[in-house]
């Protein structure tokens, strides 16, 4: 049976490890260009998570293997554990369920890749799972369940993860949001209070896995702001209390600007300067893109702290304008790894063209879904690694279609 002594939603650490400072580019080194195993372990039908459930086949070492050959240098791999969870006090993890995540990120280990694991699909918006911040935000016994929570199931996996290596990065949530992505009334109206939320959450997570020992006593941990938007992170997001003597910490967010163009239904065609004025976002769409990183840099990189963007990517777009998301993907990237940025790419399996479209490597053996999608990662693979002196974000811009 599970014994976890908790009378709090969070029990302090008291011991501090000594612990060499996590710099911009230790963790760019380590993550550079990253791959998410999208809708996979995150995918659910009726509040169950199921590997399968969302059409992708179950992953295998040679899946892992084929990501290290494709050029990848680490792997995200989110996680939904609903279904799996015990009731309360204890909020026991299904151990079939918690087996399966140590098994693939056991075969990110032996490929060799760096590792994230999180909670993703667990917030609430707008289907009443358990990482409900709207709620948690207005009432205080909600709060309370929801730390109590957290800090139940970050003990269970630090524990079971606790000899592993600081290759593997815990992320505490995914997008927590209150189902407007920002925009809602209530968050428009006055943010603080889901700030206030997200950010003992955040403490929460890192207390619980810092009073795991082990590995997890200094081992790199994500914190997340809300929505994983950049902006509203660097307005919002507090950095938690670690028990460390040096940072070991690092800032995730996501970035799919423009949406209109990576993402949206019907998408916008073009991208660039390039490109057609009536089928592009705007006359600034480079510029957009690198003002999202400099105020990163600004807010955290120039003070030591490190980020990473969890997810970005664009889905496929088809005939002639595919040319243009691949230099979409090539100054994104490039302008990135310019600033010790690391980032993983979006891939939920789905192939073909069109909004949501971001298959990229078959998830059962990690073999390419075609040849647009092998042109896409080599792209990838090339702006972040590449460190000929002739190849600058100018080159990229200049080359454009």
């Amino acid at each position: 049976s599970l014994e976890i002594g908790i009378s709090q939603p969070a029990i302090p650490q008291t011991t501090v490890a000594d612990a060499e400072p996590l710099t911009p580019q230790m963790v760019f080194d380590a993550l550079r260009m990253g791959w998410n195993i999208g809708n996979q372990m995150d995918a659910f039908s009726n509040d169950v998570a199921s590997e399968t459930v969302w059409g992708n086949p179950k992953a295998t070492q040679a899946t892992f293997n084929a990501v290290k050959a494709a050029g990848f240098s680490s792997v995200r791999i989110p996680v939904t554990w609903l279904g799996h969870i015990g009731e309360a006090p204890y909020y026991e993890i299904e151990s079939k369920w918690l087996d399966r995540v140590y098994e693939l990120v056991g075969y990110a280990e032996n490929a060799g890749l760096a590792v994230i694991i999180n909670t993703h699909h667990d917030e609430n918006n707008g289907d009443n799972h358990w990482l409900d911040i709207k709620n948690a935000s207005s009432n205080a016994g909600t709060q309370k369940k929801i730390l109590t929570q957290l800090y139940s199931m970050w003990s269970q996996i630090a524990e079971r993860f606790r000899d592993k290596g600081e290759w593997l990065i815990f992320e505490p949530f995914n997008e927590i949001q209150d189902g407007g992505w920002g925009w809602s009334s209530a968050f428009q109206g006055n943010p603080q209070p889901q700030y206030d939320a997200l950010n003992e959450w955040n403490q929460a997570f890192v207390d619980a896995v810092r009073s795991s020992g082990g590995e997890n006593a200094t081992r790199w941990l994500s914190v997340v702001g809300y929505s994983a938007n950049p902006g509203f992170t660097i307005t919002g997001l507090r950095i938690p209390e670690d028990y460390t003597t040096a940072n070991r910490l690092i800032v995730g967010v996501h970035d799919y600007d423009p949406y209109d163009y990576t993402l949206k239904n019907p998408m916008k065609e073009q991208w660039g300067h390039t490109a057609d004025r009536s089928r592009r976002c705007s006359d600034n769409d480079e510029a957009n893109v690198t003002a999202v990183f400099d105020n990163l840099v600004e807010a955290y990189l120039s003070k030591g702290m490190p980020v990473y963007i969890g997810e970005m990517g664009c889905s496929f777009h088809p005939g002639d304008d595919f040319k243009y998301q691949k230099y979409y993907i090539e100054y994104f990237c490039k302008a990135a790894a310019d600033r010790k940025i690391p980032m993983f790419v979006w891939d939920n399996g789905a192939a073909g063209e069109g909004s949501e479209h971001h298959g990229y490597l078959n998830h059962g053996d990690g073999g390419y879904m075609s040849d647009r999608a092998k042109e896409i990662i080599d792209t990838m693979v090339k702006a972040v690694n590449c460190d000929d002196e002739n190849y600058t974000l100018q080159s990229v811009y200049d080359s454009a279609p």
